[in-house]
């Protein structure tokens, strides 16, 4: 690892000295797939709703959104589709499939798990450190 690349992985490009862990780069699939469950949409759209989910999220680099989405069509969670024309070229398009709708169903579930987890790491600490 060169020097001042250090902690920084493959996709976690880091803006105005910030970035965010890989646990947080993995909370992406589950915010990208639920923004799906509400409407079809484009790339820019998904990075620009991510600030539902998470605090900060314009920093993400929107090629790592991007590099997402084809990881979840390869996988069969989304689709897409050519959108119609903007200001620009056509848009390419996003919708979630039925293989998607179960990844998020087992995402929600492990979350809830990790919550209970965390929660009560939380609460040891807490005691300890009164």
């Amino acid at each position: 690892m060169r020097k001042g690349n250090m902690g920084q992985g493959r996709g976690e490009r880091r803006r105005g000295g910030r970035g965010k862990n890989k646990r947080m780069m993995g909370f992406l699939q589950p915010c990208i797939l639920m923004q799906l469950t509400k409407e079809d949409r484009h790339g820019y759209d998904l990075l620009m709703g991510l600030d539902d989910f998470i605090d900060d999220a314009r920093q993400y680099d929107p090629s790592i959104i991007y590099r997402l989405l084809r990881d979840l069509e390869a996988n069969g969670h989304v689709a897409s589709y050519e959108g119609d024309i903007s200001l620009g070229p056509k848009r390419k398009m996003y919708s979630i499939t039925a293989v998607g709708k179960n990844l998020l169903h087992t995402w929600m579930e492990d979350l809830r798990s990790s919550r209970k987890e965390i929660d009560r790491l939380l609460d040891v600490y807490a005691e300890h450190y009164k």
